[in-house]
């Protein structure tokens, strides 16, 4: 409609090893910038003080292509939403103290966002929009947690892992493999070629009980690489990746019975693994409600992520006062 202003929104997403801006024209997407540091692939795991170093490096080169992508000038930016915790303490900080230097430059409000929140809203992206009450599985590598989401009221955490996230079980049981990082991709390729799938089998943790628990599983699947003379590379990934996938499933159905849930969603990093979004939807079907996933650009890290969040709490949609605060911080959103 001609005479109405667009509104533009920078979110800044730097929690970890990926520096990720992303710039929303009223809730469009219209630039996507991200670069991943590959030099963890080395050491086979983050290295705090390498992340924080490679974010100071590429922050401003990505702003400029954010503009350039988008064709705006800078002071087109209404507001800025930048990640502010849970992450890497030095990454956070690069991102928070670059997004606040900008945002006094140019007068404008500047968001702290949960990195968790910042996933869970990435589903407003999926092809078949959530519909709520909606049943959340956050999964990442720092993260696997069950959520009930009923927008615009706060989450309710309904449950975390009790030791370990389902990413890091795919990234330590990877490094035992002497495969690359993150260890979830390198795992999902071998699986995808596996001749005899079932032929390694694990124990599925917490059958009789609620909750999420990896570290086990971590400690059999290094039992078993230690003890196997000729282990099948191809068959035992797709024998782990399916326990990981199981317990995930059997959990988040554990919930889905017990609540008249309107849509299931998955999100976070592990949410990218093909076969979980497949096995997520059949048991959206089987429970006849909306199965609702990103894009998967937007499961691993990216800048939409905290755009989202704060385009939202710019326009008054949801209220700025829940999560304000800039520099680093690692709760979850009440």
């Amino acid at each position: 409609m001609l005479g109405v202003k667009k509104t533009y929104t920078l979110g800044i997403e730097t929690s970890c090893d990926d520096t990720a801006l992303a710039l929303l024209c009223d809730g469009e997407i219209v630039s996507f910038q991200k670069k991943s540091q590959i030099i963890h692939s080395k050491t086979k795991g983050i290295v705090p003080q390498v992340a924080a170093k490679e974010h100071l490096e590429q922050i401003d080169f990505l702003f400029q292509n954010c503009l350039k992508e988008a064709g705006v000038s800078l002071k087109k930016i209404n507001s800025i939403g930048v990640t502010s915790g849970p992450g890497l303490i030095g990454a956070l900080a690069v991102g928070a103290s670059w997004a606040a230097g900008l945002a006094e430059s140019l007068k404008i409000p500047v968001y702290g966002i949960n990195h968790l929140e910042g996933h869970i809203f990435t589903l407003f992206f999926s092809k078949k929009k959530p519909s709520f009450p909606s049943l959340v599985l956050l999964a990442s590598g720092g993260h696997t947690m069950l959520l009930n989401w009923n927008y615009p009221q706060q989450f309710e955490r309904l449950f975390n892992t009790r030791d370990d996230s389902a990413g890091e079980a795919f990234d330590k049981v990877a490094k035992m493999l002497n495969l690359g990082f993150p260890g979830g991709p390198e795992i999902e390729q071998h699986a995808s070629i596996a001749q005899n799938p079932r032929i390694y089998q694990f124990t599925i943790p917490m059958r009789g009980r609620v909750g999420f628990s990896f570290s086990g599983l971590k400690t059999e699947a290094r039992k078993r690489i230690q003890e196997e003379k000729d282990l099948n590379l191809s068959d035992f990934c797709a024998g782990f990746q399916h326990t990981v996938f199981q317990h995930l499933i059997q959990q988040t159905e554990k919930k889905l019975k017990q609540k008249k849930y309107k849509s299931l969603g998955l999100v976070g990093g592990v949410s990218a693994n093909k076969k979980l979004r497949r096995n997520f939807e059949h048991l959206a079907e089987k429970h006849s409600v909306d199965f609702v996933v990103p894009p998967l650009k937007l499961s691993t890290d990216n800048g939409v992520m905290p755009a989202i969040v704060a385009e939202r709490m710019y326009s008054g949609e949801i209220a700025p006062s829940r999560l304000t605060k800039v520099f680093p911080r690692f709760t979850m959103s009440p």
